[in-house]
């Protein structure tokens, strides 16, 4: 079986080590993009069969990285899953369309809740 690829976008350093390391280890590889832009082009480049998108990135936002990579032909249904910490489900509507089980905040998630989302999101 191939191995998934997963694209982590995501600025905290510790956080998405601890993401890569915990995928690693379920045999996952991990990309990291540690700001909206180079999650966008890794998105696009690398084509990924998940991305974990953070809303609040150093440059360009959560919102714009999700609109910039559904623009792409590729990207128009790529699979992804936001992680959050500090949007209300509300406010994640408003800005992309994604229904709000693709929608994790933190710190309220577990790594079970995540490793299951990840898991059943790959298997759609």
């Amino acid at each position: 079986m191939e191995q998934k690829r997963i694209l982590i976008v995501e600025d905290s350093p510790y956080l998405a080590d601890s993401l890569a390391d915990m995928l690693d280890m379920k045999n996952y590889y991990s990309i990291i993009a540690p700001t909206g832009r180079e999650g966008v082009e890794f998105a696009i480049t690398q084509q990924p069969d998940l991305i974990l998108l953070d809303i609040r990135l150093p440059d360009i936002d959560g919102y714009e990285v999700f609109r910039r990579i559904r623009e792409n032909e590729w990207g128009a249904t790529a699979k992804i899953i936001v992680l959050t910490a500090s949007e209300s489900t509300d406010n994640i509507s408003k800005n992309i369309n994604l229904p709000p089980e693709y929608v994790l905040f933190k710190p309220e998630w577990s790594i079970s809740d995540l490793l299951q989302k990840i898991t059943a999101t790959l298997a759609e």
